[in-house]
């Protein structure tokens, strides 16, 4: 009996460790902000399954960081399950674990690490911590070939920023912004023209797409003059502060002519709306250009390769400020590539990605046993900041005109 039970247990142990070796995917968690995405992939880099649980932060006025913790921690397991159903695979055929670990809102970022530690410790699953802004540089390069060094332009509702990206883990930060997001400034404007409020069929929509529709709907980019930000600084740093504030006055004039009634839109919100639309992409490819500008100066692009800007994040999606970015691009012959709307915008598919990058590199992979010293980094800088170089290049452009 002895004997019995004696081989049993070996063969369970090398059934075991033939199970692991066997593992071939990686699973990818994404909690930085509002949305919950979890998505698994192979090593050959193919989406086998994804999951995303929007959080409807336009219903409460913007992002609640009490609530997204909650939304978090009630869709996590739920996001993961639908992930590796599509995949028709369980955690035991999981290798490697991705998650965003740094910027983003502390709590949604600690309960993404904490599910993502759980799993580790469970099932002896390698993690490897992502960076979220790199994750959305690097997107591009699972829909197609993109050769480092290549250009990264990040817009969305959380972040603005310009950079060189030199290798998986390396980058140059041109400019970036010092106040607010573009993604930030249209949400405040939807909801300061009282878009979710006063139209039912905006109500669920993101604060940025609302201010697109509207724009879309006869509104003139030039009925309002938004000045250009920063216009004095050669620089390719942003601030988008003053549309805010350029906003208020607009509306304060308006209320002083004829005070409106609480469920009345404003008369000319369609020319408000693509006023400040216009008013950000201009900026926005004032700063792209100068970027270009030193790109070219300093000899950033091989002459060997096709010069490419990767444009993400969920401002990438507006088809106004998309047409502007691409007007720069062929003016200067460089090749932009916008990943698919989907993965523009927070999701576990760009986590996952980044993840593979870092596997086939064998870079910040950390054991089970230690992936309890692993903490968030709510607030973090990304890549080697040379926008003092940038300034000190005296770049003086003759401005392309967008419209």
């Amino acid at each position: 009996m002895m004997w019995y039970t004696r081989v049993k247990w070996i063969r369970s142990k090398f059934a075991n460790i033939n199970h692991i070796y066997k593992r071939h995917f990686l699973l990818g968690i994404e909690t930085s902000c509002d949305d919950t995405g979890a998505a698994v992939l192979s090593k050959e880099g193919l989406i086998l399954g994804e999951a995303l649980a929007k959080q409807p932060s336009s219903e409460f006025g913007g992002v609640v960081p009490s609530f997204a913790m909650g939304f978090h921690a009630r869709n996590l397991p739920v996001v993961t399950k639908s992930a590796l159903d599509q995949a028709q695979m369980t955690m035991e055929d999981v290798q490697y674990l991705a998650v965003a670990v740094k910027p983003g809102l502390s709590g949604s970022l600690a309960t993404g690490l904490d599910y993502v530690k759980y799993l580790s410790r469970k099932h002896s699953i390698p993690l490897i911590p992502i960076h979220h802004m790199e994750a959305h540089a690097l997107t591009a390069r699972m829909i197609e070939e993109i050769k480092f060094p290549f250009m990264v332009l990040l817009i969305s509702g959380g972040h603005c920023l310009l950079a060189i990206a030199e290798d998986i883990g390396r980058f140059k930060l041109l400019g970036q912004s010092s106040d607010n997001s573009p993604g930030e400034v249209l949400d405040k404007a939807a909801r300061a023209l009282r878009l979710h409020a006063l139209r039912p069929d905006l109500r669920s929509v993101p604060g940025g797409r609302a201010i697109e529709i509207m724009a879309s709907e006869g509104g003139s980019p030039f009925a309002i003059d938004f000045p250009t930000p920063l216009m004095q600084f050669k620089s390719c740093n942003f601030s988008f502060s003053g549309f805010k504030a350029q906003l208020w006055n607009v509306l304060n004039q308006v209320e002083k002519k004829q005070p409106l009634e609480p469920d009345e839109l404003l008369p000319n919100v369609s020319d408000v709306a693509a006023s400040i639309q216009y008013g950000v992409a201009r900026h926005i490819c004032h700063r792209l250009q100068r970027g270009f500008e030193y790109a070219l100066l300093e000899e950033i692009w091989p002459s060997n390769q096709e010069n490419t800007l990767v444009v993400s994040g969920g401002v990438a999606c507006n088809q106004s400020i998309r047409n502007s970015i691409l007007k720069i691009c062929e003016e200067y012959n460089i090749k932009a590539v916008f990943p698919p709307p989907k993965y523009c915008t927070d999701n576990g598919v760009m986590i996952a990605w980044n993840g593979l990058e870092k596997y086939r590199k064998t870079v910040d992979i950390i054991q089970p046993e230690q992936v309890m010293e692993l903490d968030v980094s709510p607030r973090v800088s990304f890549g080697t900041d040379i926008s003092e170089q940038v300034t000190n290049r005296n770049i003086k452009c003759k401005w392309i005109k967008l419209l």
